[in-house]
């Protein structure tokens, strides 16, 4: 073979080394679009679930629902960095995906409202685990050069699959009722199993982690900028018990939320340093969530005043304006001076 021959040989290699378009990207891409699906299928309609369930489930309690699911997700977080150095970070994934279906399950046989709560607390810590080691996998499976945009594209994936997920809730609550909701919704973290147990991922040998620190939770940096993220995120969830009215101004709000994971998924990378990119997704994930949720308690805290989406609206629509004014007046100040990347 000629040297000319041999170097192309190894340019092309490279460059399909250095690609996003792998199957292994595809598939925990796939897999977390799935996961987010099916979550989001089935918290927006989780207390007509219930409420099916049980019966008598006060507006107020509701609320205990959404703070139990958020509890849980933060309750594991300290622990995240030793399970996904102590165990394989695929069967990690896999084995908290499958303790998420089952939570999930349970919500077809439950007796009482202490019963509803510990599943959402389950819920919350199993999709805690699953979308933390998910960006861990995500990250060990992307070459060094393109970690930015494979964080960036995993990250849109899961909240493509929370749009996905409100919209396919709100048909099947309409045409087949609550419990084909928590059918699909198995399905599709079944699914999303079935993708995770295809990956590849070579074993990495333990570093010897604590058992609870902040890696791969918080990224301590980026606290001011994940509470912005919270406030972005709470006031289109409070918009989200209304979902099973249909009106398309509250999908096009909720897109316009998902769309902004980009941007911030690139601000908080910026933030981090040499080996923290996947606290800075977590960080970035866990704020987005945690102030969907806490949007969903709000409203159905105030529901009887609230009432309609119209008289809610008013009250989104100011909170964006002024979550904006403080993103660029005191977080994007912030951000440009704790910021390590370019």
């Amino acid at each position: 073979m000629s040297r000319t021959f041999i170097s192309q040989m190894k340019k092309n290699s490279t460059k399909k080394e250095e690609s996003l378009r792998t199957w292994g990207f595809t598939r925990i891409c796939t897999g977390n679009f799935l996961l987010f699906t099916s979550i989001y299928l089935l918290l927006p309609l989780l207390p007509d679930v219930v409420n099916e369930r049980i019966g008598g489930i006060s507006a107020q309690e509701t609320i205990f629902l959404f703070l139990s699911f958020i509890f849980g997700m933060f309750a594991v977080g300290p622990f995240h960095a030793y399970l996904g150095d102590t165990y394989k970070r695929k069967n990690v994934l896999i084995y908290s995906t499958v303790l998420l279906a089952a939570s999930g399950a349970n919500y077809l046989w439950v007796d009482s409202f202490a019963e509803v709560l510990l599943l959402a607390f389950m819920q919350g810590v199993c999709f805690g685990v699953a979308t933390t080691a998910g960006i861990t996998v995500a990250i060990d499976m992307t070459p060094s050069k393109l970690r930015n945009d494979g964080n960036v594209v995993y990250s849109l994936c899961g909240r493509l699959g929370m749009l996905t997920g409100m919209g396919a809730g709100v048909w099947a609550f309409r045409e087949e009722g609550s419990l084909f909701v928590v059918y699909l919704s198995l399905f599709s973290t079944m699914l999303s199993i079935l993708l995770s147990m295809r990956i590849y991922l070579p074993f990495r040998a333990p570093i010897g982690m604590k058992l609870c620190s902040s890696d791969r939770f918080l990224l301590k940096r980026g606290w001011f900028l994940a509470l912005n993220v919270l406030l972005f995120a709470l006031f289109p969830g409070m918009l989200l018990p209304f979902v099973s009215q249909g009106n398309k101004w509250i999908f096009f709000v909720i897109f316009l939320l998902a769309v902004a994971i980009i941007p911030f998924t690139r601000l908080f990378i910026k933030l981090s340093q040499h080996c923290q990119r996947g606290s800075a997704n977590t960080t970035c994930q866990l704020a987005m969530d945690a102030g969907i949720l806490s949007g969903m308690a709000v409203a159905y805290g105030y529901i009887e005043d609230f009432s309609t989406v119209e008289n809610i609206s008013h009250c989104v629509l100011g909170g964006i304006i002024c979550t904006t004014l403080i993103f660029l007046f005191l977080t994007y100040p912030y951000y440009q001076k704790k910021r390590v990347r370019q």
